[in-house]
């Protein structure tokens, strides 16, 4: 094939631009760093370079986001910081103002101090970031809490503001402020105690809050002066009540004998009372110390004289005895001994007296032979202890004794005894333990505070701008039913009902968006002896705070230093809850780095150019396309064409 000039000429031109165009894309190279400049320069380089650019915006768009929660998380923090200082400033002037130290004056001024901490409160509560209310929810343009002197409602929602600050990871940041200042500290009520009393119908299944009793096992009763035991048998299931309980324990004791003690109710009014009446009886198993009124009788050196001024002189020791029988047994042991010299000895002893109140001294010789009994200069009295001092002639009857009462109650198998309260060893008139009867609906007011009821009034309850007042002087209230009903009916959103321990009344708020009360008018105390005084929240709290120490009220001002407690701690809870999203915002911030890192590493590795290399090849195609541009020159001669042509 016959190649021509115009042949020539085109493949040189070819080959100059080809030359030229990688010259050019190494300059462009050179001077963007980058490997990569158009699509076409690395298809597959380009869809990984747009997938490392995606994520690296994305990563800034998560750091963007992390780095607005944490200036909300910052805000909150500073927030809930400076509120826990105000509240912790009010409890402090709470436990100062408790006690008898100050006066009416001092507790005015420390409530305007009060008032004054609860308005700096309400600045915070509606504190703004970037113009937006950060305790609001979603209603961020809206004022969220409006606080008076008598409660606190909320305008806001409980909407969560969520940023995502990873894949598929978002984070609520926000905090709604019933969660922070109204949140509910603890239920009015809930482990009051209102001390029902135990009256003659009370329900033995109702003691100790509900447990009952055990019946079936019973228990007895030792009257220890008169070897006696009765046998308590309450398993009959038709005893019910207290009354018939006692009933029946007085019935066994006098079946059995024993007439000195009865089981009654108490004047305490919260359980049984042992009533003992010393009869004046002894056995031979009384002890010595309790003769004389439980005062007992001295036995040191513990001997006395029997004599008769002549040939008979017997001395009597005792020293050892513990009871009646050990002293009756000592003296006719000696005077059995004493008869192998003197025999008319063996016609006298000592028994108890035909009373069973004392000791008795017998001789039945005929005549008698003149005894005595008198007690050594150096002894305690001890025969006149005794009460045998003196001639015996033919009977010596002692003095009374006058035994203390003596008596142990023990179970018979079970836990009977205990559950009335009664397991006692007792020698005077022993109360029973406090058998804590259950709170019930049909409670009787009158029947609180262990029958001795309680100080009437007026309650008031404030539930945001709501009040209602419940006087519990109105004659038709008279049981803990009619006022869980006029609670419950109250044109305030709450729900009364008898506390879990079966105790008292609790009040819980049925509303989160508002502060609840509950306070007493004027001089009443009825609030505080139903254990119903106090708020649900912080914000309750600290108004009626603010209130006590105006009126004077230390007995409130104490009352109210354990839910100022609550509300510090609840306020740590909620700072330790911020403080917990601030290091899951840090800790993502600093993977997202690292992400960022990784990629930017990935990008520069798919697009960015080896500079050396680039300047090695640059050099070389430079030198390549000057070698052409001569090479050529010397192949295309110009011809007369040419010149013709210019």
């Amino acid at each position: 094939m016959r190649v021509t000039n115009n042949m020539i000429q085109n493949q040189v031109v070819f080959n100059m631009q080809r030359s030229l165009q990688r010259f050019f894309d190494l300059e462009t190279q050179m001077s963007s760093g980058r490997r990569i400049n158009k699509p076409s320069d690395d298809p597959s380089g380009t869809l990984r370079d747009l997938n490392y650019r995606t994520e690296l915006a994305k990563i800034e768009q998560f750091r963007k986001n992390i780095s607005q929660a944490m200036t909300w998380t910052a805000t909150y923090d500073q927030v809930l910081s400076d509120v826990k200082n105000f509240v912790s400033e009010a409890k402090e002037m709470a436990v100062a103002m408790s006690n008898d130290t100050y006066d009416d004056i001092a507790r005015e001024a420390s409530a305007s101090q009060v008032r004054s901490l609860i308005d700096q409160i309400t600045t915070l509560a509606n504190t703004k970031l970037e113009d937006r209310s950060i305790f609001a929810g979603f209603r961020t343009r809206t004022t969220p809490f409006n606080i008076t002197g008598t409660g606190a409602v909320y305008e806001g929602n409980d909407g969560a503001i969520e940023f995502e600050v990873d894949n598929s990871q978002r984070l609520s940041i926000n905090l709604p402020g019933t969660e922070v200042f109204l949140k509910q500290i603890g239920v009015i009520g809930e482990e009051a105690d209102l001390n029902v009393g135990v009256s003659a119908g009370t329900l033995l299944v109702d003691l100790h809050r509900g447990d009952g009793i055990d019946q079936a096992a019973g228990f007895t009763v030792t009257d220890h002066n008169l070897n006696v035991t009765a046998t308590i048998d309450l398993s009959d299931p038709a005893i019910t009540t207290i009354d018939q309980a006692i009933t029946q324990i007085n019935a066994d004791l006098a079946a059995a004998g024993i007439t000195d003690v009865v089981a009654e109710l108490s004047p305490e009014g919260n359980n049984i009372l042992w009533n003992t009446t010393p009869s004046g009886q002894i056995t031979g198993d009384t002890k010595l110390d309790r003769l004389h009124d439980g005062a007992g009788v001295i036995l040191e050196p513990g001997t006395f004289r029997l004599f008769d001024g002549g040939a008979i002189d017997v001395p009597i020791d005792v020293s050892s005895a513990e009871t009646i029988d050990d002293v009756i047994t000592l003296f006719n042991d000696a005077l059995t001994a004493a008869a192998v010299a003197h025999p008319e000895l063996n016609n006298v002893s000592m028994s108890l007296n035909a009373a069973s109140t004392g000791l008795q001294i017998d001789d039945t010789n005929l005549p008698p032979i003149g005894l005595q009994i008198e007690d050594p200069p150096d002894n305690y009295n001890i025969a006149q202890q005794l009460g045998i001092a003196g001639s015996i002639g033919a009977q010596l009857v002692g003095a009374d004794l006058n035994p203390g009462v003596s008596f142990e109650v023990a179970e018979n198998g079970g836990s009977t005894a205990e559950d009335l309260g009664l397991l006692k060893t007792f020698y005077v008139d022993q109360p029973g333990d406090d058998l804590d009867p259950l709170l019930t609906a049909d409670s009787l007011l009158a029947d609180l505070n262990t029958g001795n009821d309680f100080n009437r009034g007026e309650i008031s309850i404030w539930q945001g701008e709501r009040n209602f007042v419940l006087d519990l002087d109105d004659p038709t209230i008279t049981t803990i039913q009619d006022v869980l009903d006029r609670l419950n009916s109250a044109s305030v959103d709450i729900v009364a009902s008898i506390n879990a321990n079966g105790t008292g009344i609790q009040i819980e708020n049925n509303d989160p968006n508002r502060s609840l009360t509950i306070e007493d008018v004027g001089n009443s105390d009825a609030a505080k002896d139903l254990g119903i005084y106090g708020s649900t929240d912080m914000i309750g709290t600290l108004i009626m705070l603010g209130n006590a120490l105006e009126n004077n009220d230390r007995e409130g001002a104490g009352i109210l230093l354990e839910p100022l407690d609550r509300s510090i701690q609840e306020l740590l809870d909620v700072r330790g809850t911020v403080g917990t999203r601030t290091v899951r915002l840090e800790t993502t911030d600093t993977r997202l780095v690292d992400q960022e890192l990784s990629f930017t590493r990935l990008l520069s590795e798919v697009e960015d150019a080896d500079i050396t290399e680039v300047l090695t090849k640059l050099s070389t195609h430079e030198a390549n396309y000057q070698s052409a541009l001569l090479a050529s020159a010397k192949i295309i001669q110009p011809s007369l064409l040419d010149f013709l042509s210019r």
